[in-house]
Order: C-alpha cells, then structure tokens, then sequence
C-alpha cells in the first residue's frame, strides 16, 4: 500500500456511495482491474451495500456443497455471486461497509502479505478512533472466512475481513466492515457455512454495534473515507461512466451463483 502523507493525488480518486444492486457493486471493480485505459494510479470505493449479498470465492466452488449454499443464500433472499478477491464465502446487507481498494502503481504485485498488514494496521486504528471499540488484528478460534489479518473484538469475535486478487494490470483488496450484523446475516453465515462443510463458531460473529450502539453503517463509511482522503491524498470522483454502465447489464439468469470473473471476462475486453 502506498502512503503519500495526504498529499492530493490527481490520481488517487476517493468514491463514496452504492453503485446498484449486489451484482453490480462486484462486477464494477473487477471491470477497472482489467481496464487497460485507466488514468488513475489508486481508486478507492466505499459503500453501504444496496442488497443482501452472500459473495462465495473460488475455493467455495470446489465445495461439493455449494449448489446447496446457493439455494440457501437464495431462499434467504440473498443475491449469491462469486467474487473476484479470494478468500471463502461472507454474507452482508445494508449493516456492512464494503471498501474497494484498486491500485495500479508499481510493485503492487509484489507486495504479498504486507498489504494485508499494512491495510489491517490502517483500518483498525480508524475502528479505534470511533469509540469503545477494542479492535484487533488477527484470526479468531472459529470465525467465518479465516485470515491471519482479520480484525476482531477483545478477541473474541470477528467484524472485518478483507481479500484480494493480483492481476496484470494491478491489484484489488477487498474489505468488508461488519457494523450491524441483523440476525438474517447471522443465520445465512451460519447455514451457508454448514452448507460448505466449514466450521464454524456462532459467537465468532459480530458487528461494531454489539459493541459500540451508536454507530451506524454511513458513519463507519464517513470515518474511512476521511481516513483515505487524508492518508492517500485522494481527491473525491465518481466512477468511471462506461464500468458502472456496463456492469448494469448484468442479468444473473441460472441456478449457479453469478460468477463475477467469468462474466468481466466475456464482457469488459473493451473497457
């Protein structure tokens, strides 16, 4: 991760706000990772989610249960779609933030494990600015979607988890910020999980507001936001027109989950 002590960056481009539906949001920064034409070096979209999403990974595919994780995710009325960020499988709805960090600078391919630490150490101290909330970097017994550089409570429960995916032309780290987890959330985690054959501790998952009651989704999202702006230098945008356009022609049409990279694949050789 690259730091320029706040220093504006005409090309480090800050995005607030929900971009569509659930397959839209996903689909988005998976089309700028393969664009050949961007003129930014950084892009940064921070957003409250639009729909209730369960976001499988390519290792969920190889489950042999993953066509019945997918009726699940359906019959709980959430959009089941296959990310393009590694990982396994997390469910969200409008009680999340998600962040989308999209760098294109050089060496970012060979960054490995220090941008999941460097971007941890970032975020927490922004969890920790935001009240009584004891986070922490690092793997809880049990939790859903395990990773050395998730962020927990006290350590005892999750509610950050971030992946990424290295390409060609750049990176693509992908946080998810539990504020509010409804019990829908909760019950999809854990019978998506079963589903998978993963294990699983029910009281592993939280959200900030177990901890803190006060806060709500758009002020976690306003509080990074602040935080990248003045950490990276970045200066407000919008998304790229063409990427937001095209990713809103998405129509999942089969039993399997969408599958995000498949779709940007056939789709997006012309952005």
């Amino acid at each position: 991760m690259v730091e320029n002590h706040g220093v504006p960056t005409a090309n480090n481009l800050l995005v607030s706000g929900s971009a569509g539906r659930a397959v839209t949001e996903l689909v988005i920064p998976a089309l700028l990772l393969r664009s050949q034409n961007a003129t930014w070096s950084q892009l940064v979209h921070i957003y409250v989610p639009n729909g209730p999403t369960v976001a499988f990974s390519g290792r969920d595919l190889r489950s042999p249960g993953i066509a019945a994780a997918t009726r699940i995710a359906r019959e709980a009325g959430f959009e089941p779609v296959v990310r393009s960020p590694g990982g396994r499988m997390v469910a969200y709805d409008s009680g999340a933030v998600v962040i989308d960090h999209l760098d294109r600078t050089t060496g970012i391919r060979h960054a490995g494990s220090a941008t999941f630490a460097a971007n941890a150490e970032s975020h927490v101290e922004v969890l920790r600015a935001l009240g009584d909330v004891d986070a922490r970097v690092g793997e809880v017994d049990g939790e859903y979607c395990p990773g050395e550089y998730s962020i927990n409570v006290g350590g005892t429960a999750k509610v950050v988890g971030s992946a990424q995916r290295v390409t060609a032309t750049g990176s693509l780290f992908s946080t998810v910020v539990q504020v509010t987890v409804s019990d829908r959330v909760r019950d999809v985690i854990v019978e998506v999980s079963e589903a998978l054959g993963y294990d699983l501790r029910q009281s592993s998952i939280a959200g900030l507001a177990d901890y803190a009651p006060a806060l709500t989704a758009d002020e976690v999202a306003a509080a990074f936001a602040a935080d990248y702006r003045s950490r990276l230098g970045m200066t407000g945008a919008e998304l790229p027109a063409e990427a937001v356009a095209l990713a809103s022609t998405v129509v999942p049409s089969n039993p399997q989950p969408f599958h995000v990279d498949d779709w940007t694949r056939a789709n997006g050789r012309h952005l």
